[in-house]
């Protein structure tokens, strides 16, 4: 009987204690963000008080500081190391019980360079110098002008900082301020102390009715026993009825009421625990455990159970240019439309961003389950009024059939995952996983390994394709294209290696390995005296933002001992998505500056506009294909070719024409004046070796528009 009632005291008290454990951690939480806020604000003023004639506070209207603005034009000055800082950052750190850093952006590195701080070393010297760079937390805020609450490392810790932007007198960012309240695991201390604590006094509690239970046991027992039963079916999650004894004013009254207060709030906790607070649909958490129960009584075969993995397609463009709450607004209403198409007897959840799934457990085979994503899938594209306007938005499904498709719930995402991606390859429409997309992805992962071996071994080769002036057939340049050919799968062509190698994020070493060949190309044939005029080489947007793209540019030049107009540097209308047009000239001057030219290729396939082309320095664009195609017939092609050139010459640009493969369409492009042609019908990629006299051939034959005449 002893032992019933310490089992029973010891649940009431670890149920009790586990809610004040909590309760700390929340009162603490809420302390510290109290505390950051009131530290922010305090360093915002004293900026603004003691150096009022360099600084000025910009608040919100709750009175956070937003920003710190210069008064003065001279940001490098006032973004030095001075005494006045110094002190003023001591004074902060210590109204704060914490710490300050001043920053200052860095031009050239586009991180934050730490200039004045109140850490020292254990000597009282100053610490080694740190920056916020691109992995840093708060940079994406800092970089866009921005204030930035929450964690940051610290030596290897995580202190809790608000980092304040500091910007020049025009606005533009210029350094950031940064003050802590100190180690965010401090809390953890105050947990462990409260932990041993509970442990302490849960002891003392167990001693003492160990050693007074028998005396008191009795029919004392039975509701303990009683209330013990409701909390280990609590406990399991499985509650029967209301709590028993409450109405009794005695000790068991007030544990009775005590757990009523537990059963309620762990309700509470359940429902945030596994509800989407957008939509309102389940979340991740609550889709796994719907997920296992399925494929259980899917395997035992129990019940026969379908998963549906639904996406929207290019969600992403909505919320960039207007804003996350028109996306929030615009995934309420799919979430809504979802559940209406998929009716009663379904379990909906949301995973994350435009992602939601649907488990259907009521047996339907496969071609209705198929009619029920196509009705989600319409339901999704009908049109959506909201305040930015309407929007209509398209999705893809992925189904797979538990039973016959998965083993597990990993297998069954998985699965879930390739069929959607096949589904969104195609375009709004419902996929049903079969083991021929496991293969194709089996094989991706074989082929992104054959590859990052192929780069480390410097196994790709580049093939040229000449770009001719077809009024006189001479050579205008000549572009690099990659080309693999894999010991034992043979060649591999560049369409499907390409995308692999943008998806596996093997994009930067494959297009740095391809410059490399191309500068190693052009110094042999300037050896040889051939005049290749220049060596064009296509750049991916992912290699173009790399931090340090434009020295490795620099570097291939200058180790093959080439000057910049010897290449080309082709980037496509993608390098424009998700940047501002400041750092898009940014970069392509600085490419500009070593006397690299530029290319805009597959001119008209995407969305530049003619500002874009007005102010970056291209020298080039080179039409697509699909301009040029069946010109010679197609009268409406020709006026566009026509207006394409006409605008082209106004802003002096050189233009090449991609994809000409018959004599007709050359004919027209060469009356039209264009300046050089790439295609087929003049030769296609051939090997370096070659190069040379496939240009003496084609040089030596009759330009296309003599042969029509003669």
């Amino acid at each position: 009987m002893t032992s019933l009632l310490v089992l029973i005291v010891s649940v009431s008290i670890l149920i009790t204690a586990t809610l004040g454990y909590f309760k700390l951690y929340e009162v603490t939480a809420a302390n510290s963000s109290v505390r950051i806020d009131r530290a922010a604000r305090a360093a915002a003023a004293l900026f603004a008080d003691r150096l009022a004639s360099e600084f000025a506070a910009i608040r919100d209207e709750d009175g956070r500081p937003q920003a710190l603005r210069l008064k003065g034009s001279d940001t490098a000055k006032a973004l030095s190391f001075r005494d006045a800082h110094d002190t003023l950052l001591k004074e902060i750190g210590a109204i704060n019980q914490g710490a300050a850093n001043l920053f200052r952006l860095n031009a050239e590195t586009q991180a934050f360079d730490r200039f004045a701080t109140t850490f020292r070393k254990p000597d009282g010297s100053m610490p080694p110098p740190m920056s916020i760079g691109i992995m840093h937390p708060a940079y994406d805020n800092l970089i866009n002008n921005r204030p930035h609450l929450g964690e940051v490392p610290v030596m290897g810790r995580m202190r809790l900082a608000y980092l304040t932007p500091i910007q020049a007198a025009s606005g533009a960012i210029a350094g950031a301020l940064a003050v802590d309240v100190g180690w965010v695991d401090d809390l953890v201390a105050a947990k462990n102390e409260l932990r041993l604590q509970i442990i302490i006094a849960s002891s003392l509690i167990l001693a003492l009715v160990a050693a007074f239970g028998a005396f008191s046991m009795g029919a004392e027992l039975k509701p303990l026993r009683v209330l013990a039963k409701y909390a280990d079916d609590l406990a399991a999650g499985a509650p029967s009825g209301a709590v028993p004894y409450r109405s009794r004013g005695d000790e068991i009254g007030a544990l009775a009421q005590g757990l009523e207060r537990v059963v309620a709030l762990q309700r509470k906790l359940a429902h945030l625990a596994y509800t989407d607070t957008l939509t309102g649909l389940s979340n991740r958490g609550r889709y796994l455990n719907d997920l296992d129960t399925a494929l259980a009584e899917s395997l035992s075969g129990k019940r026969k159970w379908t998963l549906v993995h639904l996406d929207l397609d290019k969600f992403r463009q909505i919320n960039d240019a207007y804003g996350q709450k028109t996306g929030d607004d615009l995934l309420k209403t799919v979430a809504t439309r979802i559940k209406e198409a998929a009716g009663d007897g379904v379990r909906i959840a949301r995973l994350s961003g435009d992602h939601f799934t649907v488990l259907i457990g009521d047996g339907r085979p496969a071609e209705d389950v198929s009619e029920l994503a196509r009705k989600m899938l319409t339901a999704i594209h009908q049109p959506v009024q909201l305040s930015a306007g309407e929007f209509r938005v398209t999705g893809s499904a992925g189904i797979v059939l538990l039973k016959h498709d998965a083993k597990d719930a990993d297998e069954a995402h998985r699965n879930a995952g390739l069929a959607l991606r096949k589904a969104k390859a195609k375009g709004d429409r419902a996929v049903f996983f079969s083991s021929e997309l496991y293969d194709e992805f089996q094989n991706n992962i074989r082929m992104e390994r054959m590859l990052r071996l192929a780069i480390h071994e410097r196994e790709i080769e580049i093939h040229f394709q000449p770009q001719i002036d077809p009024s006189t057939n001479q050579l205008a340049g000549v572009e690099a294209l990659a080309r693999w050919t894999h010991p034992v799968e043979g060649p591999v062509p560049p369409g499907l290696f390409i995308p692999i190698a943008e998806n596996s994020g093997q994009i930067v070493d494959l297009g740095t390995l391809i410059l490399d060949l191309a500068c190693e190309q052009a110094a042999k044939w300037r050896e040889k005296n051939f005049d290749f005029k220049h060596i064009s080489v296509n750049v991916s947007p992912i290699q173009l933002w790399q931090p340090n793209f434009v020295a490795v540019v620099k570097d291939a030049l200058k180790r093959h001992n080439l000057s910049g107009n010897e290449i080309c540097i082709e980037i496509t209308e993608g390098v424009f998505v998700d940047q501002s047009e400041q750092r898009i000239e940014k970069v392509l001057s600085a490419i500009r500056e070593l006397g690299v030219l530029l290319s805009l290729d597959d001119f008209g396939t995407g969305y530049s506009s003619l500002g874009y082309l007005n102010r970056l320095p291209f020298d080039q664009l080179k039409v697509d294909r699909s301009f040029i195609s069946d010109i010679d017939t197609d009268l409406r092609k020709q006026k566009v070719l026509r207006g394409i050139l006409e605008l082209s010459r106004g802003l002096g640009f050189n233009i090449v024409i991609e994809g000409a493969e018959t004599g007709e369409e050359v004919a027209v492009i060469r009356d039209m004046g264009c300046d050089a042609i790439q295609g087929f019908y003049y030769s296609r990629p051939a090997p370096a070796l070659l190069i040379p006299e496939v240009v003496k051939f084609i040089a030596r034959s009759q330009p296309v528009s003599e042969v029509r005449s003669a």
